[in-house]
């Protein structure tokens, strides 16, 4: 009978202690660098080029 109330008595002792679960864990992501990738679209500075191009000829043409 003492083994019974001591077995009862650990285990009321022991449950509030894994009543908790497990604490969440603070874990940061891994950080991703990621080269940039050339653009399928024009450059500004292209654009520009053409655009003086385009100007001065008109310019010259008259």
């Amino acid at each position: 009978m003492k083994k019974i109330a001591a077995a009862a008595c650990i285990s009321v002792l022991s449950s509030p202690a894994l009543a908790g679960g497990y604490p969440d864990l603070n874990v940061e992501p891994p950080v991703i660098v990621q080269d940039a990738a050339a653009s399928s679209a024009p450059s500004a500075m292209t654009v520009l080029l053409l655009t003086t191009l385009v100007v001065f000829g008109a310019a010259a043409s008259q």
